[in-house]
């Protein structure tokens, strides 16, 4: 919180509440750099867990995986984006408008930005916290409390406005430690299935690619809270599904 405050100063965030989605980023960036740091702070003088019991190892093996899930994570929303666009609930960019005058900087930047964003969360909410509920209860109970917690902390920046997300979120939390569960305790298919979504996201909201229609129903969701349609909460289900089966099979 005082580095939140001190960068709220410096670039002249306005006091006020819910966040504006523009200043969500600068707000959390202190708090993703100090995360890893108090994890590992947690880990060496509290609980004595090593990084690769919270899922983090550097092998060859994880980052090909890593790798995958990016790859079903973007794929899944191309797919999503596709639906949406041939049921008429979204638009692509009319024909021959230009692109945005996008730096190619920060087309660089973003995969890195969610790259280390998806990591950080995927450490805190299927690595620390999961972790840390198995002490205490079932594997059940810990997929359903380590699920709601992810969805209702995205409530602390979107205030009563991202309630419509909840669900979604936590179908997405849930998909997410199956992932883990998929591979033994690892989190590089979470990882990357959380960096796909989130960097397909980004992009097409940098570049412009789609817009809501207005007279799409209710189904599609709100046009700010990717989550809340059918085809995402379909998107997540399928995902799940597909990651349970082919776990099973494979064993």
């Amino acid at each position: 919180m005082p580095l939140a405050l001190i960068v709220a100063r410096f670039v002249n965030i306005p006091w006020q509440y819910p966040v504006a989605p523009a200043h969500k980023l600068p707000l959390l960036l202190p708090l993703y750099l100090l995360a890893p740091l108090a994890v590992e702070l947690y880990r060496r003088y509290g609980h004595g867990d090593t990084w690769a019991s919270y899922g983090v190892t550097g092998s060859v093996q994880t980052l090909a995986t890593l790798g995958t899930g990016m790859g079903i994570g973007l794929v899944g929303v191309a797919i999503l984006v596709g639906v949406q666009v041939a049921l008429g609930w979204r638009q692509w960019r009319p024909d021959g408008q230009e692109f945005p005058a996008t730096s190619p900087a920060l087309l660089v930047a973003l995969p890195i930005l969610m790259l280390f964003i998806g990591w950080v969360e995927e450490l805190i909410f299927r690595g620390v916290l999961v972790n840390g509920l198995l002490t205490v209860l079932p594997w059940t109970g810990v997929a359903i409390l380590a699920s709601a917690i992810f969805a209702v902390s995205h409530l602390v920046w979107d205030g009563p406005a991202g309630m419509p997300s909840l669900l979604g979120l936590g179908l997405m939390g849930l998909v997410l430690l199956l992932g883990r569960w998929a591979m033994a305790g690892d989190l590089s298919l979470a990882w990357g299935l959380h960096t796909g979504w989130i960097l397909a996201i980004a992009l097409i909201d940098a570049l412009h690619l789609t817009r809501p229609v207005p007279h799409a129903p209710r189904l599609a969701g709100k046009p700010d809270q990717p989550l809340t349609g059918l085809p995402a909460l379909g998107l997540m289900v399928l995902t799940g599904l597909g990651i349970v089966a082919y776990t099973l099979w494979l064993r």
